[in-house]
């Protein structure tokens, strides 16, 4: 990774896990870690701003909206993963209605992990 160029949602040291303490667990992109990356999206995208790969707060329009979930779907590829049909169906299905399955919440839910604060 570049100097200042952090992960935005995946991993302990994303921009996600520092600003908003939270964050996607790492690894390769599967079904669930997709449906954890676009409730995300939902959420910069119902509040209105997201951050950069600078942790930089930038605004949240539909058009990232859409090609931040649209990515997950090449990223799957590029990665050789199994569900990448389905992440493309999911993400379609996003698109279309903008709302996760109930399902996809529930799967979401397991891949997003909170980071404990000391106070």
């Amino acid at each position: 990774m570049e100097r200042g160029r952090r992960s935005i949602y995946s991993g302990a040291s994303s921009c996600y896990a520092i600003m908003e303490g939270m964050y996607v667990t790492g690894g390769r992109m599967d079904l669930a870690k997709a449906a954890a990356h676009i409730y995300l999206h939902m959420r910069d995208l119902e509040r209105g701003y997201t951050y950069d790969h600078e942790c930089r707060r930038v605004k949240m329009t539909p058009e990232l909206f859409e090609a931040r979930s649209k990515f997950l779907v090449k990223l799957c590829r590029e990665q050789g993963g199994a569900d990448c049909d389905r992440i493309e169906q999911l993400v379609a299905h996003v698109l279309r209605k903008y709302e996760l399955p109930q399902w996809a919440l529930e799967l979401a839910m397991r891949r997003i992990t909170r980071v404990g604060r000391l106070l």
